[in-house]
Formats: structure tokens, C-alpha cells, sequence
């Protein structure tokens, strides 16, 4: 399996609200009692996105591969 890393898509102020897999897109969101503290809302997505089963769409890989060739 090709190597992941997180995404942040979305800040609400300075935390981060949104973000993804980069391989199998799957989005994690920040809990909002954490909002206000930026370094917990990072802690909070890191931990959730290294707890998750990554499971790419079939061809993802593939096409993310392809743009790289």
C-alpha cells in the first residue's frame, strides 16, 4: 500500500476543521469542543486518521500513480 498522509482541508480560525487521506480520501472532522485549541484539534485528527482502516477506491492508486509516471 502506497504511503498516506493526512490533508487539511478546512481551518475555522486557526484550527483545523477538515481533513482527508490523501489515498483513500475518507475525512475526518475536528470535534468541536476542540476548535478553540488549535494544537488539540491537530492531535485530534492525527489520531483519528492513524486509527483508520484505509481503504482506496478501486483505480485510485492506480490513477494517483499514473499522474506521477
Amino acid at each position: 500500500m502506497p504511503e498516506r498522509s493526512l490533508k487539511i482541508a478546512r481551518f475555522i480560525g486557526a484550527a483545523p476543521s477538515v481533513a482527508y487521506c490523501d489515498v483513500c480520501r475518507l475525512a475526518f472532522r475536528t470535534r468541536r469542543e476542540l476548535l478553540m485549541d488549535a494544537d488539540k484539534a491537530k492531535q485530534q485528527l492525527q489520531s483519528d486518521f492513524e486509527k483508520h482502516d484505509c481503504r482506496p477506491e478501486p483505480g485510485a492508486v492506480e490513477d494517483a500513480l499514473d499522474h506521477i509516471r
